[in-house]
Protein backbone atom coordinates (compact mmCIF):
# COMPACT_ATOMS: atom_id res chain seq x y z
CA UNK A 1 0.00 0.00 0.00
CA UNK A 2 3.34 2.27 0.74
CA UNK A 3 4.54 1.74 -2.08
CA UNK A 4 1.25 2.28 -4.37
CA UNK A 5 0.60 5.58 -2.47
CA UNK A 6 4.76 6.74 -3.35
CA UNK A 7 3.52 5.59 -7.27
CA UNK A 8 0.79 8.25 -6.72
CA UNK A 9 2.82 10.83 -5.25
CA UNK A 10 4.84 10.70 -8.03
CA UNK A 11 2.40 10.50 -10.99
CA UNK A 12 0.51 13.56 -9.41
CA UNK A 13 4.17 15.49 -8.73
CA UNK A 14 4.68 14.90 -12.62
CA UNK A 15 1.36 16.19 -13.62
CA UNK A 16 1.26 19.31 -11.33
CA UNK A 17 4.59 20.01 -13.18
CA UNK A 18 4.04 19.09 -16.31
CA UNK A 19 0.56 22.26 -15.89
CA UNK A 20 2.69 24.52 -14.36
CA UNK A 21 4.95 23.95 -17.97
CA UNK A 22 2.10 24.28 -19.82
CA UNK A 23 1.13 27.25 -18.17
CA UNK A 24 4.35 29.12 -17.82
CA UNK A 25 4.53 28.72 -21.86
CA UNK A 26 1.23 31.36 -22.30
CA UNK A 27 3.39 33.89 -20.59
CA UNK A 28 5.10 36.46 -22.24
CA UNK A 29 9.05 36.60 -20.91
CA UNK A 30 10.57 40.13 -21.34
CA UNK A 31 14.22 40.99 -21.09
CA UNK A 32 16.15 44.52 -21.15
CA UNK A 33 20.11 45.36 -21.41
CA UNK A 34 21.51 48.72 -21.77
CA UNK A 35 24.51 51.28 -21.76
CA UNK A 36 25.04 51.46 -18.16
CA UNK A 37 27.53 54.54 -19.15
CA UNK A 38 24.70 56.38 -20.40
CA UNK A 39 22.55 58.53 -18.26
CA UNK A 40 18.78 58.76 -18.97
CA UNK A 41 17.39 61.63 -16.65
CA UNK A 42 18.15 64.15 -19.28
CA UNK A 43 15.73 62.24 -21.54
CA UNK A 44 12.42 64.00 -21.97
CA UNK A 45 11.45 63.59 -25.86
CA UNK A 46 11.10 60.90 -28.50
CA UNK A 47 10.33 60.18 -31.72
CA UNK A 48 10.24 57.32 -34.40
CA UNK A 49 13.97 55.78 -36.21
CA UNK A 50 12.09 56.96 -39.47
CA UNK A 51 8.84 57.00 -40.86
CA UNK A 52 8.45 53.15 -40.64
CA UNK A 53 9.63 52.16 -37.13
CA UNK A 54 8.90 48.35 -37.75
CA UNK A 55 12.38 48.03 -39.15
CA UNK A 56 12.21 44.15 -39.69
CA UNK A 57 9.00 42.38 -41.01
CA UNK A 58 8.33 38.69 -41.56
CA UNK A 59 5.77 37.72 -43.63
CA UNK A 60 3.74 36.28 -40.66
CA UNK A 61 3.16 39.76 -39.71
CA UNK A 62 0.28 41.62 -40.01
CA UNK A 63 0.14 45.19 -41.46
CA UNK A 64 -2.00 46.03 -38.46
CA UNK A 65 0.88 45.31 -36.16
CA UNK A 66 2.80 48.21 -36.86
CA UNK A 67 -0.19 50.74 -36.55
CA UNK A 68 -0.77 48.75 -32.89
CA UNK A 69 2.85 48.80 -31.74
CA UNK A 70 3.09 52.61 -32.24
CA UNK A 71 0.31 53.27 -30.27
CA UNK A 72 1.23 50.69 -27.57
CA UNK A 73 4.75 52.28 -27.51
CA UNK A 74 3.39 55.64 -27.53
CA UNK A 75 0.73 55.57 -24.75
CA UNK A 76 3.53 53.22 -22.65
CA UNK A 77 5.71 56.13 -22.78
CA UNK A 78 3.43 58.19 -22.51
CA UNK A 79 2.58 57.11 -19.07
CA UNK A 80 6.12 57.42 -17.88
CA UNK A 81 6.50 61.22 -18.99
CA UNK A 82 7.84 61.05 -22.31
CA UNK A 83 6.89 63.45 -24.93
CA UNK A 84 6.67 61.94 -28.76
CA UNK A 85 7.83 64.47 -31.60
CA UNK A 86 7.53 64.13 -35.37
CA UNK A 87 11.35 65.32 -35.68
CA UNK A 88 13.41 62.81 -34.65
CA UNK A 89 16.31 65.46 -34.96
CA UNK A 90 14.38 67.35 -31.66
CA UNK A 91 14.00 64.20 -29.79
CA UNK A 92 16.36 63.07 -27.04
CA UNK A 93 16.18 59.38 -28.16
CA UNK A 94 14.74 57.18 -31.13
CA UNK A 95 12.85 54.45 -31.13
CA UNK A 96 12.58 51.45 -33.42
CA UNK A 97 11.11 47.85 -33.10
CA UNK A 98 11.02 44.33 -35.07
CA UNK A 99 8.65 41.65 -35.03
CA UNK A 100 8.34 38.18 -36.09
CA UNK A 101 7.63 34.60 -35.19
CA UNK A 102 8.81 30.93 -35.70
CA UNK A 103 7.25 27.58 -35.42
CA UNK A 104 8.90 26.01 -32.42
CA UNK A 105 8.27 22.25 -30.82
CA UNK A 106 7.86 21.48 -27.06
CA UNK A 107 8.36 17.81 -25.91
CA UNK A 108 7.01 16.89 -22.33
CA UNK A 109 7.20 13.36 -20.92
CA UNK A 110 5.98 11.91 -17.52
CA UNK A 111 7.92 9.96 -15.76
CA UNK A 112 6.25 6.78 -14.44
CA UNK A 113 7.67 4.44 -11.68
CA UNK A 114 10.12 1.81 -12.95
CA UNK A 115 11.04 -1.87 -11.80
CA UNK A 116 8.98 -4.86 -10.77
CA UNK A 117 8.29 -5.97 -7.00
CA UNK A 118 10.27 -6.13 -5.08
CA UNK A 119 12.81 -3.63 -6.61
CA UNK A 120 9.60 -1.06 -7.07
CA UNK A 121 11.53 2.43 -7.42
CA UNK A 122 14.22 1.18 -9.91
CA UNK A 123 15.03 3.87 -12.61
CA UNK A 124 11.87 5.29 -13.67
CA UNK A 125 10.49 5.28 -17.29
CA UNK A 126 9.12 7.86 -19.39
CA UNK A 127 5.47 6.50 -20.61
CA UNK A 128 3.51 9.94 -21.85
CA UNK A 129 5.62 12.34 -24.53
CA UNK A 130 4.16 15.22 -25.98
CA UNK A 131 4.71 16.78 -28.67
CA UNK A 132 3.49 20.25 -29.53
CA UNK A 133 4.08 22.72 -32.18
CA UNK A 134 3.40 26.30 -31.23
CA UNK A 135 4.37 29.89 -33.17
CA UNK A 136 6.47 32.01 -30.77
CA UNK A 137 6.36 35.57 -31.60
CA UNK A 138 9.12 38.03 -31.09
CA UNK A 139 8.72 41.75 -30.48
CA UNK A 140 12.29 43.93 -29.73
CA UNK A 141 12.48 47.41 -28.78
CA UNK A 142 15.33 49.64 -29.50
CA UNK A 143 16.36 52.80 -28.30
CA UNK A 144 18.90 55.09 -29.82
CA UNK A 145 20.65 58.48 -28.33
CA UNK A 146 20.40 60.88 -31.07
CA UNK A 147 23.65 62.84 -30.09
CA UNK A 148 25.53 59.89 -29.07
CA UNK A 149 24.25 58.51 -32.38
CA UNK A 150 24.23 54.80 -30.81
CA UNK A 151 22.03 52.07 -28.93
CA UNK A 152 21.42 52.75 -25.65
CA UNK A 153 18.81 50.52 -24.52
CA UNK A 154 17.06 47.43 -25.86
CA UNK A 155 14.58 45.36 -24.73
CA UNK A 156 12.08 42.58 -26.08
CA UNK A 157 9.71 39.94 -25.58
CA UNK A 158 8.72 36.46 -26.67
CA UNK A 159 5.92 34.12 -25.94
CA UNK A 160 3.70 31.40 -27.14
CA UNK A 161 1.04 32.81 -29.69
CA UNK A 162 -2.83 31.33 -28.89
CA UNK A 163 -5.91 31.15 -30.63
CA UNK A 164 -6.77 33.84 -28.05
CA UNK A 165 -3.82 36.21 -28.45
CA UNK A 166 -4.58 35.93 -32.79
CA UNK A 167 -8.21 37.03 -32.08
CA UNK A 168 -6.54 39.88 -29.88
CA UNK A 169 -3.71 41.14 -31.22
CA UNK A 170 -4.09 44.51 -29.77
CA UNK A 171 -4.59 43.82 -26.33
CA UNK A 172 -1.03 41.43 -27.08
CA UNK A 173 0.83 44.12 -28.23
CA UNK A 174 -0.18 46.26 -25.19
CA UNK A 175 0.84 43.77 -23.15
CA UNK A 176 4.09 42.96 -24.56
CA UNK A 177 5.11 46.52 -25.00
CA UNK A 178 4.29 47.01 -21.30
CA UNK A 179 6.38 44.00 -20.31
CA UNK A 180 9.26 45.33 -22.43
CA UNK A 181 9.02 48.74 -21.19
CA UNK A 182 8.49 47.68 -17.52
CA UNK A 183 11.90 48.63 -16.61
CA UNK A 184 12.26 51.72 -18.81
CA UNK A 185 14.64 53.74 -17.97
CA UNK A 186 16.94 51.72 -15.93
CA UNK A 187 18.90 52.03 -12.87
CA UNK A 188 18.20 55.22 -9.99
CA UNK A 189 19.82 57.77 -11.69
CA UNK A 190 17.28 57.58 -14.40
CA UNK A 191 14.37 57.84 -12.10
CA UNK A 192 13.56 61.41 -12.53
CA UNK A 193 13.03 62.07 -16.17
Amino acid sequence: MNAHRSRLDVALTALALCTLVAACDSTISARSDWNPAVDFSPYHTYSWISKAPLISKSPEVSPLAEVRLENAVVNELGKKGYRFVEDPAQADFVVAFTLGAREKLSVTSAPGPGGLPPFVWSAPYYRDIDVHQFTEGRLAIDMFDTKLRAPVWTGFATKSITSSDERNMGELANKAVAAILKDFPPGAKSAAH
